[in-house]
């Protein structure tokens, strides 16, 4: 079996726009994605829409412009459609009530405030110098944890272009030392970085990061609706990134990863 996972970026690491970086992963087997593909797309085909970029959709800019015939309803109604459709296709769990369960796609956030982690970093310099490094790993580890509960055997790993989170993964894909320790790096068989423009999944791990990023102002139906979905999001605060897993920090510096931009 092949968990197939899907990595994609809320915000930048940015203090002057954004207060929060998140990353956003959508897993599934083959027998998982292909009907939720085939269900996304009509929803392109029957709103007229190329794509899903929550961002752009939502404040009517790009292949979403007022010029090219969009206005809120069209827009709402359309993302009310797809959040429709990941409900039809979204694992649930045995521990909802009144609800049976059945496997299905496997949705997980990770946020992290920005200050947070400058913070943490001046008072514990052993932490990575990037959040994007933190929330690559961490995200990665999610992955690896839904794969061991339903015995998949391999690992085929994706993210959206552009973003710094894929150069992490690919430096400890790459590397022995890191290899050695991560053991599930070898059951990796597939690390790529693809257009979200042509990827749903892509497409549905952005909404997923964009609603997360939007907590503070949930007034559009479909928001509130996706956050009734059994599906993770998980926040790292000043404490938790101020105390890593003892060792954890010393061994990675070992291993004498590529080094990257420090986040300011």
């Amino acid at each position: 079996m092949i968990l197939k996972s899907y990595f994609d970026g809320g915000n930048e690491a940015d203090r002057s726009q954004y207060d929060q970086i998140t990353l956003a992963t959508v897993c599934g087997t083959n027998q998982e994605w292909r009907p939720f593909e085939e269900d996304w797309k009509r929803v392109l085909r029957e709103h007229g829409a190329p794509f899903l970029h929550t961002t752009d959709a939502v404040s009517l800019n790009g292949e979403f412009s007022k010029d090219k015939g969009w206005d809120k309803t069209l827009v709402d109604d359309f993302i009310s459609d797809c959040v429709k459709t990941v409900a039809e296709h979204i694992a649930i769990p045995m521990n909802i009530q009144k609800t049976p369960s059945r496997p299905g796609l496997y949705g997980l956030t990770l946020s992290i405030r920005l200050d947070d982690f400058i913070r943490a970093r001046g008072i514990n310099p052993q932490l990575p110098t990037t959040v994007e490094e933190i929330c690559a790993t961490e995200s990665l580890a999610g992955c690896f944890k839904w794969g061991r509960q339903i015995g998949a055997h391999w690992y085929h790993l994706y993210f959206d272009q552009g973003e710094p989170f894929f150069g992490h993964i690919y430096d400890r894909k790459h590397n022995k030392k890191s290899k050695k320790t991560i053991s599930l790096m070898e059951k990796v068989s597939r690390l790529e970085e693809s257009d979200m423009k042509l990827v749903p999944a892509l497409q549905l791990a952005d909404l997923f990061a964009w609603c997360i990023n939007h907590n503070n102002n949930v007034t559009r139906e479909w928001h509130g609706k996706l956050h009734e979905l059994p599906w993770h999001s998980l926040f790292l605060d000043y404490q938790m990134l101020l105390n890593p897993i003892k060792g954890i920090p010393e061994l990675v510096r070992s291993w004498k990863l590529p080094k990257r931009k420090p986040t300011k």
